[in-house]
């Protein structure tokens, strides 16, 4: 549909409304404004959903491996041999021995429960998450952008993280942050762990328990890991639960994070089924199922903005029209064809629709790209709670652009606006010349 000079200049004209048309631009303003603000805010949110999701992905899959090997209650006897055996198989990069249960921990009057987990000291060194935190001692003081009260920690500790090597010579433990901050606890300090098994004593059986001096404090970014787990050497996991010589899974992780899918059962068949191999989709199905659920009912939600705004379109367009009825007339007399008509109109519907779409799309790129500093300025400014690290599991507010998202919702939004545009454009051309003339 080729659009004309003269089409092009007359669709421009009806746009710029007289001053007794005032009304009329205010409407095709609300237009404009109401899909840019539908379009910005469509992108913002499902960036938001997807950079939840890719982060949440990436610290689940660096903190627990990429697939898990378990057996019944009695865990795994022979660690060693199982570990080789899947080594074996292609595309295998490392296993992982872990010792994983509940246990009380003992702070002065403060008691709580927590996830001990034991694993070799090498492998708690291979986690980058964790090694990585302890090691940038000056991310420490990151903990402000939560918005719950931060206790402070005692004795200028917030500049020392320790260091994960004391684990292993001699009785230590690695501590997140947030447990940190809310036990008052430092490097080199003790704390008592109370395990579920009993042991007899000259006053009858009682829950075992054992001190151990905080060795490093880790912040890996999910409230839950950096809140309830406890890191220790497997040997010790292992003498404080009374299991010797076992462990409850081993995770594995792939040369590729994506190769999940055929890891899984040539796992399966190397330890000839006697053990049950699960993906990091498996084990946390139940959490990105609702992600998924979440971004798509949002996704919905926020499409009716859009085309709401689209609607107001068919509105201002049917207003023009009637103000426009002597203009179309006039022109039909003097040999303007149906189709010229109708392209004006189009071109006038398309033209807010085009501006709103863009000026929206800009906004929401804009806004995405530095939502954590637009959020944390809000905080700061006025006292806002926006993001509740202990509520999410990050520390701070993900956003992830995807290319062919914000194509997806532009394209969506300019068919709601050409769709609007339509009727009233069609509307123009069954304007009667001569009723035009009378009326004007």
């Amino acid at each position: 549909m080729a659009f004309g000079a003269v089409e092009r200049l007359i669709a421009l004209r009806y746009l710029r409304a007289r001053r007794d048309e005032g009304f009329l631009s205010i409407i095709a303003g609300f237009s404009l404004v109401g899909i840019a603000l539908g379009v910005g805010t469509l992108i913002v949110v499902m960036a938001v959903m997807n950079g939840f999701r890719v982060e949440m992905l990436r610290q689940i899959t660096a903190m627990n491996g990429h697939i898990g090997v378990a057996a019944g209650p009695g865990g795994i006897a022979n660690s060693d041999a199982v570990e080789r055996r899947i080594r074996e198989v292609p595309f295998v990069e490392s296993t992982s021995a872990i010792l994983e249960s509940y246990a009380m921990l003992a702070v002065a009057d403060q008691v709580r429960g927590v996830m001990v987990r034991g694993m070799r000291l090498a492998d708690m060194m291979s986690r980058p998450p964790i090694r990585d935190s302890v090691n940038a001692t000056a991310r420490l003081a990151a903990s402000g952008g939560g918005c719950g009260p931060v206790v402070p920690l005692a004795g200028g500790a917030v500049a020392n993280r320790g260091d994960l090597a004391t684990l292993g010579r001699e009785r230590a433990v690695a501590i997140g942050l947030r447990m940190a901050e809310r036990l008052g606890l430092k490097v080199g300090d003790t704390l008592t762990l109370v395990s579920s098994r009993t042991v007899d004593t000259p006053l009858g059986r009682l829950q075992f328990s054992r001190r151990f001096a905080v060795g490093a404090i880790y912040e890996v970014g999910m409230e839950d890991y950096d809140a309830n787990f406890v890191y220790m050497t497997i040997d010790n996991a292992r003498d404080f639960f009374g299991t010797p010589g076992r462990t409850t899974m081993i995770e594995v992780f792939g040369r590729d994070a994506g190769s999940y899918q055929a890891i899984v059962p040539a796992i399966n068949a190397a330890l000839e089924y006697r053990y049950n191999a699960f993906d990091w989709v498996q084990a946390n199905s139940s959490f990105f199922a609702t992600i998924q659920a979440q971004t798509s009912v949002m996704f919905l939600v926020l499409t009716m903005i859009v085309l709401v705004a689209a609607f107001n379109i068919v509105s201002s367009l049917m207003m023009l029209v009637r103000l426009k009825g002597a203009d179309i007339a006039v022109l039909r007399t003097l040999g303007a064809r149906r189709g010229a008509i109708l392209r004006i109109f189009l071109m006038d519907g398309m033209g807010i629709g085009v501006v709103g779409t863009g000026a929206g799309a800009l906004l929401g790129l804009l806004f995405a790209g530095n939502i954590e500093s637009v959020r944390q300025w809000l905080q700061s400014t006025f006292g806002l709670c926006l993001f509740d690290p202990q509520l999410y599991q990050l520390s701070e507010l993900p956003a992830r652009i995807s290319g062919v998202e914000v194509a997806v919702i532009v394209t969506m939004a300019l068919l709601f606006a050409f769709l609007a545009t339509l009727y009233p454009a069609w509307a123009a051309t069954r304007v009667d010349p001569v009723e035009g003339l009378r009326r004007g």
